[in-house]
């Protein structure tokens, strides 16, 4: 009978433990970080640590509102600590003490630029960025291509990526006014594939099928994490995983 009623207990015991809920992270996050730096690792991680990645897709800023309201445990934005609450305050968001936000830097995403495969341009200087994208430049035989109007696709999602080719390309000044504005990425893409006359930037997540890479100046911006005070020990795990573990071979630029 003992060993019956032993038997019972440790079958019980399995089931218990089969059927607890895995343990995870509630993170919200941008396209930029991820693309660059959550979708590369999540496999490895959550295999590794037996961790799940609970992702909240929005942009950089609604990524911090969602972290800062409790909706999530941490942020992943495109941009640095200083810049996301500089963002903050522009949209009217109170952000108070943030001193006791905890923030690091996880990587670092590259802004890509993307042109129909069919524009034979393949390169553009900074000077002739800024003046396509500050509407200087408006016909693509002003940079070596053919006799079209230029079409400039910007996303609505990404303030962090538009935000640092703004900062590092324009010095600042405004994108033209006339620009075609989309959500996310395979959306710009798809308008860059279907139109000769388009250029978009953004992730790397433009690439592929008729979109071309141009080469550019280099612009990056950083991939920023942020919890309230110190990092639980499961979300040290993951900043361990991707500073100092597997996962920074597997982060993308």
């Amino acid at each position: 009978m003992k060993r019956l009623f032993l038997a019972f207990a440790l079958l019980a015991g399995i089931i218990t433990a089969s059927a607890a809920p895995a343990e995870e992270i509630v993170l919200s996050t941008g396209s930029g970080p991820l693309d660059s730096v959550i979708t590369p690792v999540k496999q490895a991680f959550e295999q590794e640590s037996g961790i799940r990645l609970n992702i909240l897709f929005g942009s950089a800023s609604l990524a911090f509102k969602q972290f800062y309201k409790g909706v999530s445990e941490i942020a992943v934005v495109g941009t640095s600590f200083e810049e996301a609450l500089e963002l903050m305050k522009k949209e009217q968001f109170e952000v108070q003490q943030p001193e006791t936000l905890y923030h690091v830097v996880l990587g670092k995403g590259m802004v890509r630029t993307v042109v129909n495969k069919s524009n034979p341009v393949s390169r553009l200087s900074r000077a002739q960025l800024k003046g396509i994208f500050t509407g200087s430049i408006v016909n693509w035989n002003e940079v070596g291509g053919p006799d079209m109007p230029i079409i400039v696709v910007l996303s609505t999602l990404n303030p962090a990526t538009n935000g640092a080719f703004r900062k590092t390309i324009l010095d600042g000044e405004p994108f033209m006014r006339e620009v075609l504005e989309l959500g996310h990425m395979d959306e710009l893409r798809g308008a860059v594939e279907v139109n000769r006359e388009a250029i978009a930037i953004g992730t790397s997540a433009l690439l592929g099928g008729s979109a071309k890479q141009v080469e550019t100046p280099e612009v990056f911006r950083p991939v920023t994490l942020i919890s309230r005070g110190a990092p639980s020990p499961k979300v040290q795990k993951f900043i361990d995983f991707i500073l100092q573990g597997p996962g920074a071979a597997l982060v993308k630029n």
